[in-house]
């Protein structure tokens, strides 16, 4: 049995951190948006999973639970949108070589 070229390892080691600091600069770029009650709520949030910002249509503040409602509605499909978005860019830069959901697990990402 062979042994492994250790030149080669360290060599993919290195390509592989470099696709690492790629995916990271390129979910920072990401933005995804959510909506819910027919665009009464918006919301939208980073790559990294950090909500930007949240829009609530003014005729809709006089019930609470609703808003509530929708406003965890729209951020959640936000959230969902922007890790189909990461796990779409990690695919493209790492070729398919790394599974899009460990390395999100890795960067503390959750999906």
């Amino acid at each position: 049995m062979a042994m492994p070229n250790l030149g080669d390892m360290m060599k993919q080691i290195q390509q592989a951190g470099e696709k690492m600091q790629d995916v990271q600069k390129q979910l920072e770029k990401i933005v995804a948006y959510g909506e819910a009650g027919g665009g009464m709520v918006k919301a939208s949030v980073s790559g990294k999973q950090k909500v930007l910002s949240l829009s609530i249509d003014p005729d809709i503040m006089d019930d609470a639970e609703m808003v509530q409602d929708l406003v965890l509605a729209a951020v959640n499909s936000a959230l969902e949108e922007a890790a189909r978005l990461a796990q779409d860019e990690i695919s493209k830069v790492t070729g398919g070589m790394i599974n899009p959901a460990d390395m999100l697990k890795n960067l503390n990402i959750g999906l």
